[in-house]
């Protein structure tokens, strides 16, 4: 097996046995582990009649184990146990123990949907955890970010036609299927109905078989709510900054004293390198531009937060001052095109008020026990969730679940926090990916404020490309240590606790 020089924590180069370069292909995990991502988030299976019915996301999780087995055998991986996964561990469980006390006839299907969640946590963890598995990952989702904004836009630029929903879905916020008739009007699908009282509705014909809601786009899967897909895809960004911004290759070092190539002053290297810098820049400025359309088309006032924050955070990196000057341009008019108003957003803001008023009695009756995992949506006398993922947490797992959720999301964003400000041996591209997912962690902790992504596909799989960049800058620095002292986990209770407070009050206030 080759040897490739590698730089030790001392700063010599000492040749490093078992490793591959980072340019190999030989990571048959994580391209598995790709696979597997696009399976849970484009969802190919639900609009390809040829793989309808086909546990594809069983077998890929099959073969990750496998291949995983087979890279770590070789070399290729070097697992860490991330910090974050003793509590990942400790959230599922304690979920299960007040499940199995509350509701123990629910605890079989609850179980069955964290063991989902936690394989897709260690398959990301596990089979990313390098160098060359990280850029594999960040490709997968911002592939997938792409795809689903490229459905939205084509959705939201659609034309109008009557779909037919479940007897019980009023709302249209389930699967609807397109009858072939056009309209302008909820009424034009009622005239004439093939089934005089089936549930129509008059909404835009978008691609692979999906509709927009009321008008606004989404995607299908766990991404057909509007606001759970424009912060899928805000997140998407840093990652795809990350990926198109970095330093080109493709004009070399000059020499001390020596030109590149002959070319007139204004034609020099430093200019060449500029116009590469600024070509390979142009995916991820025409990504952004797109989500920002979807961002208006969708009206998520949750996603136009979350995509104002990841945005200011590259603003503010890459030009400082001149960004703080551009945040604060961008930012008024995506306020004032983003998001709902008028009497619907009235109604939205009165409903989820009217959930968190609900989630504090749940708190109250239970003693701060819990209901139960899953158990939210039957109890609640409007049929919803909470719409925030950390009182959502605290109504179903107690304040003990609460506690032990909100420390495993701190510490998922400080190990990328601890590599990108700390004093590693680490690679430039491994700090790239830290940077990235730093900003798209602190921009999933904003956003699942208001909506309820406590057991959501997504965020563990973020969470474990987090446990997977510690894998990686371990194999490269084995100084790094990120650990949760006496006074952090204090520090995050306090926090938490405080939230719960403003939010009940701002819940007294909403009321009046």
């Amino acid at each position: 097996m080759r040897e490739v020089a590698t730089r030790s924590p001392l700063g010599t180069s000492k040749p490093e046995k078992g490793v591959f370069p980072p340019g190999s292909l030989d990571l048959m995990a994580a391209w598995i582990v790709g696979v597997l991502c696009a399976l849970v988030i484009i969802k190919p299976q639900e609009f390809l009649a040829a793989l309808a019915g086909l546990p594809l996301v069983y077998v890929a999780f099959g073969a990750v184990i496998l291949a995983a087995a087979i890279d770590v055998l070789h070399g290729r991986l070097r697992p860490a146990l991330a910090p974050q996964t003793p509590l990942v561990i400790a959230f599922f469980a304690w979920g299960l123990i007040v499940t199995a006390v509350k509701h123990p006839d629910g605890i079989g299907d609850q179980a069955l949907a964290l063991l989902i969640l936690f394989g897709l946590y260690v398959a990301v963890g596990i089979g990313c955890g390098s160098r060359r598995g990280l850029t594999v990952f960040a490709c997968t989702y911002v592939a997938c970010a792409a795809l689903a904004t490229t459905v939205a836009i084509a959705q939201g630029f659609a034309p109008w036609g009557c779909f037919l929903g479940a007897s019980e879905d009023w709302e249209g916020k389930g699967e609807l299927a397109y009858d072939g008739r056009p309209c302008e009007s909820n009424l034009d699908c009622r005239l004439d109905a093939p089934d005089p009282a089936g549930n129509y509705r008059c909404e835009h014909i978008g691609p692979l078989g999906t509709s927009s809601i009321g008008g606004r786009v989404r995607y299908r899967g766990s991404l057909a709510d509007p606001n759970e897909l424009s912060l899928m895809i805000s997140l998407s960004l840093p990652l795809a900054f990350a990926l198109f911004t970095s330093p080109s290759r493709l004009v070399a070092p000059r020499a001390p004293g020596r030109r590149l190539v002959r070319l007139p002053p204004l034609l020099g290297d430093r200019l060449i390198a500029r116009v590469v810098a600024a070509a390979r820049a142009l995916p991820a400025a025409a990504l952004c531009g797109a989500v920002g359309i979807v961002v208006v088309l969708s009206r998520s006032r949750s996603g136009l937060v979350a995509f104002l924050f990841v945005l200011g955070i590259a603003f503010i990196r890459r030009a400082g001052a001149l960004g703080v000057l551009l945040a604060a341009i961008a930012a008024p008019p995506m306020m004032l095109l983003g998001g709902r108003s008028g009497e619907e957003a009235t109604e939205s803001s009165d409903e989820r008020a009217a959930l968190l008023r609900e989630a504090f009695e749940f708190i109250r009756e239970t003693r701060g026990f819990g209901l139960g995992l899953g158990r939210f949506t039957d109890e609640s006398s409007i049929g919803l969730t909470a719409h925030n993922a950390y009182v959502l947490a605290a109504s179903e797992a107690g304040i003990v679940g609460l506690i032990l959720f909100g420390l495993a999301v701190y510490l998922s964003l400080k190990v990328p926090l601890v590599i990108w400000f700390g004093d590693y041996t680490v690679s430039k591209a491994t700090t790239r990916t830290a940077t990235a997912l730093a900003v798209a962690l602190g921009g999933v902790s904003v956003g699942i404020f208001f909506l309820s992504w406590t057991y959501k596909d997504i965020l563990y799989l973020l969470l474990g490309a987090s446990a997977a960049l510690y894998a990686a800058a371990r194999a490269e620095d084995p100084r790094l240590e990120v650990r949760l002292s006496l006074k952090e986990a204090l520090s995050v209770t306090g926090g938490l606790g405080l939230l719960l407070v403003i939010v009940w009050i701002g819940t007294r206030f909403q009321r009046r």
